[in-house]
C-alpha cells in the first residue's frame, strides 16, 4: 500500500509540472501574439507616413507647376505679329475690317517721346461685325430694372472699349456722363493705374478680354489674349491673369473674338471663372455665331450683347447717325447698348450730343442691363 501511494504522489506531481508547463507556453503565446499586433500596427503607422509625406511632395510639386505662368510652361510655342500696317480709310461696307484707334487726343504727359512711340504701334484693333449697322435680330429676354429705373424712359448703355492707353482720355470719356462705361485691356501700359482712378471716381468698369479672331494670327488680339490653341488649364490661368490685371472690373466685355466666341467648350470654361468671381458678360458680337448667350444661359451668368457699334467710321456725322440708331432699338426694346472706342472723334460727338441724348433716354451702367438668360 505504501509503494502506491508513492506512486500516486509522484503521478500528481507530474501533472501538476506538466500543468504548469502549459500554462507557460500558452502566456508565451499571448505575449507572442500581443508583439506581433504591435509591430504590425508599427508597420502599418510607417507606411501611412511615407504615404502621406509622398502625396505632399507631389502636391508641392503640382502647385508649383500650376501656380506657374502659362507662359513659362512647356507648350507649343504660338506666334504673335502684329502687323505693321498703315492706318484704313474710312469702312464703306459691312464686311468685317480691323480698325486701328486714334489716340491723337490730349497725349499723356507721363509717357515719353520715344516709349508713345513706340505704344503707338502697339494699339489695339477692334473687330466689327459684318451687319454693325443694323440691330442684331437677337434680343435679351426682358431686364428686370432696379426700382430707382422702374419708368418708361429708354435705357442706353454706352460702354468705351480699348481703354488703357492714355489716361487723359480715359478720364475725359469717364467725365462725359458718370454713368459711361469704361472696358480696360488688360495688357494696356497704364491698365491698373486707370482702373483705380476711375473706380475712386465711380465709373463702372469693365475688362475688355483679349480672344482670338477669326483673322489670327493675320490680326492679333494682343497681350493676355486667349487663344482656341490653348489647353484648359492654360487658358483659365491667362483669364485669372487678365482679370487680376484690371481691379475692381465689375463684368467683361470681348475684345475681337469671333473664333472664339463661337466655341462653346471654351466660353463655358471662362464663365465658370466669372461665375465664381461674380461677373457679368456682355457680347461684343463680333460674329454671327457667337455661343456666348447658350453659355451664360448655362452657367447662369449675368449676360447682355451690343446693339450698335457707334464709330466704325471716325466721323462725327457718321456717329451721329449710330447714336440715333441706338436711341431706335432703345425705345422700341426699352434698352439699348451701344459701343465705342477712345476716339477724338468719338470724345467730341458724344460731349457734343449728350445733353440731347438725356433728354430722351437714360444712361445707365452696363450692370444695370445685363440679366440671366431664360
Amino acid at each position: 500500500m505504501a509503494v502506491k501511494k508513492k506512486t500516486a504522489k509522484q503521478g500528481t506531481g507530474k501533472a501538476a509540472k506538466k500543468t504548469v508547463k502549459q500554462g507557460a507556453k500558452v502566456a508565451r503565446g499571448k505575449g507572442a501574439g500581443k508583439i506581433s499586433i504591435a509591430n504590425e500596427f508599427k508597420k502599418i503607422s510607417t507606411a501611412v507616413m511615407i504615404l502621406v509625406g509622398v502625396v505632399a511632395v507631389v502636391a508641392m510639386v503640382a502647385d508649383f507647376y500650376m501656380g506657374r505662368p502659362a507662359g513659362k510652361r512647356a507648350a507649343a510655342p504660338v506666334v504673335r505679329t502684329t502687323p505693321d500696317r498703315p492706318e484704313p480709310g474710312p469702312v464703306l461696307s459691312k464686311k468685317r475690317v480691323s480698325i486701328k484707334p486714334d489716340y491723337t487726343i490730349t497725349p499723356d504727359a507721363s509717357i515719353k517721346p520715344d516709349q508713345r512711340a513706340a505704344a503707338s504701334r502697339k494699339h489695339p484693333v477692334f473687330e466689327i461685325f459684318d451687319d454693325s449697322d443694323e440691330t442684331p435680330k437677337q434680343r435679351p429676354e426682358p431686364v428686370a430694372v432696379p426700382p430707382v429705373l422702374q419708368d418708361k424712359t429708354p435705357q442706353v448703355a454706352i460702354i468705351i472699349d480699348d481703354i488703357g492707353f492714355d489716361k487723359n482720355i480715359s478720364l475725359a470719356l469717364a467725365g462725359l456722363d458718370p454713368h459711361l462705361t469704361l472696358s480696360i485691356l488688360p495688357g494696356a501700359p497704364h491698365a491698373k493705374a486707370i482702373a483705380l482712378l476711375l473706380h475712386q471716381r465711380g465709373t463702372e468698369i469693365l475688362l475688355h478680354l483679349p480672344m482670338e479672331p477669326m483673322e489670327y494670327p493675320r490680326v492679333d488680339p494682343g497681350p493676355g489674349a486667349l487663344l482656341s490653341t490653348m489647353t484648359p488649364d492654360e487658358l483659365l490661368d491667362q483669364l485669372r491673369q487678365d482679370l487680376d490685371m484690371v481691379p475692381h472690373a465689375a463684368g467683361v466685355n470681348n475684345h475681337m473674338g469671333s473664333r472664339m466666341t463661337s466655341l462653346s467648350p471654351q466660353m463655358n470654361q471662362i464663365f465658370t471663372v466669372l461665375k465664381q468671381r461674380n461677373l457679368f458678360f456682355v457680347d461684343s458680337l463680333t460674329a454671327r455665331g457667337s455661343l456666348c448667350r447658350q453659355s451664360a444661359r448655362l452657367l447662369r451668368i449675368p449676360f447682355a450683347q451690343r446693339d450698335v457699334f457707334l464709330d466704325n467710321v471716325q466721323d462725327a456725322d457718321y456717329i451721329r447717325k449710330q447714336l440715333a440708331q441706338l436711341l431706335a432699338v432703345a425705345e422700341r426694346h426699352g434698352t439699348a447698348i451701344g459701343i465705342g472706342h477712345p476716339y477724338r472723334a468719338t470724345f467730341l460727338t458724344l460731349k457734343s450730343e449728350m445733353e440731347r441724348l438725356k433728354k430722351k433716354i437714360r444712361i445707365v451702367p452696363a450692370s444695370a442691363l445685363v440679366a440671366i438668360p431664360g
